[in-house]
């Protein structure tokens, strides 16, 4: 049961913040904003000019601002959720509320106290969108706005970020901090300020992906011959014959029988003898591709091109890649050119990089759900700013049913019924594969479907803005879209009126969301502003969600359906989701845990790097042996140059054992041993004399031909930097990802074969 609000205030508990205490400022800031209506826009920039003056001031200068710019005055909801941001808290604002201004008043207001601002959104199309749509707002103020995406090159990058106000999405300001950490001169950096952070859709960004590392690779060639060989080996293999598949649908094994007859076809070899595990492992990948990683689920193939889905968006992650050679092998099984495998350069976790802002706040329908995990991983509080108007909308009773097809059966016969009464229906899914066997079914009925591909925001975002028109049948995954309002009757509301006569926006929900967060996004795409709307959500009792996570009590009872009333199938629905947020909270910790070694080491490793890149006295410091010469500029760009590689080189190879350790240490537990601990001991112990290592390698590759040669030893560590860089998705979850899964399935089954 919810605990209710005036217990959770008075207990103080995570987002039971009263913004009570702000209203009086808000007030203010609307009444003084009254005052500035005839002021020039010259004199109105001069009041801007108030230094580290009070929020009432500056929210009023901007609110003046959007009304002369944008022609919008800001509702006194919005200057109250701002002056919520200024004073440094994370703020719940419902769908439709007008989060996007009120963002924007909030990083006006930092800009004009001389803070940097980045607007963080959660992808590309949003920072764009917004950028341009508040720039007026920003120019008003003489402010400077910029946007940085994936298309931006490096000199408009920083370009870029020296403006006041930068909109920009979390995994591009993210790879730009790794860029830079491996850039060997100061002037190939970008250099994003990390000063103030105002993160939209701050549940998805701080919470759902914070543990997500961002990965920067660097190219290693994979012969395309394997990669297509091993394609080719387990293409006619058959599922209980050549190989096994868990119970879970998690990991895929060979059998003997397949290792036997592969091992033949290879030329009587043995797979598992040390020369040969680079093939066994290529066959191990390729089953994974075959098996685990799903066409419109896990990936999509644009043209000539794989493109991955991220799964907590279920949209495409553009310019991303799986590692340890699953993206190769993913690719000879749709026959696409092979693009090559990569090594890990380095990697922080999204939520590693957002602490790193001096100051961190944000903004979301639902963050209140997630207020406990703010206040515990970045020490943020939270609270809500109520809705200006009632909420309107009606949200029925679940429809639970006995099977993965009656679900689809049910929600075209909602949506057929709805588009009868020419109701605007927004069906939500969590795949492309789900949304398009939905659309098949309903064009089958005769009905015209707008089916979201998540290949395109832009045009994603122009779709979803449709949903409200009359008769309209959307459907799309979850996240799709999101960041954009649905307005009934239309993107310029002109049938407003007939689509609430007939019960606004239904919003219809496919299947059960890992948590009741998500559901509730889904939800709030209806009933926006006051308006009418419905939800619906359709599930059943195979649901992927309870297959994973039920009881073995649970699992027997719904194997036999009829005999289950309403009451216990809605507490099966509910236990699954229950187990299902527990374990991402779990995760959560955990990996934050086993993140802080990493970190720690990284932060020396960082501050040894720049001392060797900005002070030659540090450098000839270290190298004590290598005699100095001031005057040779060259050999001093030389000699800096080796030996800043060199140490990133040895970091890859730390991180690389890292890696492979956190991969079997879970087995540690078996032994009456704390994981975390030991994961900890370990870094520990590995990262012992690392510097010292470091500057005898440094001393070896300058002395390689007994004689002293910068030069030399500079060219050579030229050719091992990777020409270059991108960029994978990965994932953290200790049940692994498909890709992660094939590496420790080898790993378990090269052992088990060993042991026999």
């Amino acid at each position: 049961m919810e605990t209710p609000k005036w217990l959770r205030r008075a207990l103080d508990l995570p987002g039971a913040t009263s913004f009570a205490s702000l209203e009086p400022l808000a007030d203010q800031a609307i009444s003084l904003r009254e005052e500035l209506r005839d002021l020039s826009g010259a004199d109105l920039i001069q009041r801007a000019q108030v230094g580290d003056g009070a929020h009432a001031q500056v929210l009023a200068v901007a609110a003046e601002a959007s009304r002369r710019a944008l022609g919008v005055v800001p509702f006194r909801e919005q200057m109250l959720a701002a002056a919520a941001m200024l004073a440094g808290f994370a703020v719940e604002l419902d769908t439709g509320e007008g989060k996007t201004l009120a963002g924007a008043l909030a990083a006006a207001g930092f800009a004009l106290k001389g803070r940097s601002v980045h607007v963080i959104s959660v992808n590309d199309y949003l920072a764009r969108r917004d950028a341009a749509w508040m720039g007026p707002l920003y120019a008003a103020l003489g402010l400077s706005v910029t946007a940085v995406e994936e298309s931006t090159g490096t000199e408009q990058r920083r370009a870029a970020y020296r403006g006041d106000v930068v909109y920009v999405s979390v995994s591009e300001v993210g790879y730009d901090v790794l860029r830079d950490r491996f850039c060997i001169h100061e002037d190939d950096r970008v250099s994003p300020a990390m000063d103030v952070a105002i993160v939209d859709e701050a549940d998805a960004v701080m919470i759902d992906e914070a543990i997500i590392p961002l990965v920067l690779a660097g190219t290693a060639a994979i012969p395309e011959g394997d990669v297509a060989q091993s394609a080719s080996l387990v293409l006619d293999l058959e599922d209980g014959v050549d190989y096994l598949v868990d119970d879970d649908g998690a990991t895929v094994t060979f059998t003997d029988k397949a290792l036997d007859e592969l091992e033949s076809q290879l030329g009587g070899i043995n797979l598992y003898s040390p020369e040969n595990i680079p093939t066994l492992t290529g066959l191990t990948l390729a089953l994974h591709a075959k098996v685990l990683m799903r066409r419109d689920v896990d990936y999509i193939v644009d043209g000539d091109d794989l493109r991955l889905v991220n799964t907590t968006r279920g949209r495409v992650a553009e310019g991303q890649r799986w590692p340890d050679g699953m993206h190769a092998a993913v690719e000879a099984k749709e026959g696409l050119t092979s693009s090559g495998a990569g090594i890990v350069l380095d990697q922080v976790t999204v939520q590693d990089l957002l602490v790193t802002y001096r100051t961190l706040l944000g903004m979301s329908g639902t963050v209140l759900d997630v207020s406990e995990d703010l206040l515990e991983f970045y020490s943020l509080r939270s609270g809500r700013v109520e809705r200006r108007l009632p909420l309107a909308r009606s949200d029925e009773p679940d429809i639970i049913v006995d099977t993965e097809a009656d679900v689809f059966e049910a929600v075209v016969d909602v949506v057929q019924r709805c588009h009868e009464d020419a109701r605007p229906v927004l069906v939500g899914t969590q795949s492309v594969a789900a949304s398009e066997a939905i659309g098949k079914l309903l064009t089958a009925r005769g009905l015209d479907v707008r089916v979201l591909n998540a290949k395109n925001d832009e045009a994603e975002a122009y779709t979803v803005s449709r949903a409200g028109e009359l008769g309209a049948i959307t459907i799309s995954t979850q996240m799709s879209g999101r960041g954009t309002d649905i307005v009934l009757g239309g993107v310029d509301g002109a049938d407003h009126e007939a689509v609430a006569s007939v019960g606004g926006l239904m919003v219809i929900q496919v299947g059960l969301y890992p948590s009741r967060r998500l559901d509730a996004q889904l939800r709030g795409r209806a009933g926006r502003q006051g308006d009418p709307g419905g939800s619906l959500r359709i599930a059943s009792l195979q649901d992927v969600l309870i297959a994973t996570t039920a009881t073995r009590t649970i699992a027997s009872q719904i194997e036999r359906p009829a005999r289950l009333t309403r009451k216990r199938k809605e507490y099966i629905l509910d236990v699954a989701q229950d187990i299902s947020e527990a374990v991402r909270a779990d995760q959560h910790r955990a990996t934050w845990g086993y993140h802080r070694a990493i970190a720690l080491q990284r932060s020396a490793v960082l501050r040894e790097r720049e001392a060797l890149i900005s002070s030659d006295s540090t450098l000839w410091a270290r190298l004590g042996r290598v005699p100095r010469d001031e005057d040779d500029d060259d050999f001093t760009t030389a000699v800096r140059e080796v030996a800043v590689s060199t140490m990133d080189d040895l970091w890859c190879d730390h991180l690389a054992m890292l890696q492979e350790t956190r991969d079997g240490i879970h087995l540690r537990a078996l032994g009456g041993q704390n994981p975390l601990d030991e994961f900890h001991r370990i870094a520990l112990i590995a990262f012992d004399g690392f510097f010292e290592r470091v500057y005898q390698a440094v001393d070896r590759l300058l002395f390689a031909t007994g004689e002293l040669d910068a030069q030399a030893a500079a060219a050579a560590a030229r050719l091992r930097r990777p020409s270059a860089t991108w960029t994978y998705m990965i994932t953290d979850n200790p049940l692994g990802d498909a890709a992660s899964r094939a590496a420790e399935s080898l790993r378990t089954m090269w052992a088990d074969r060993r042991r026999r």
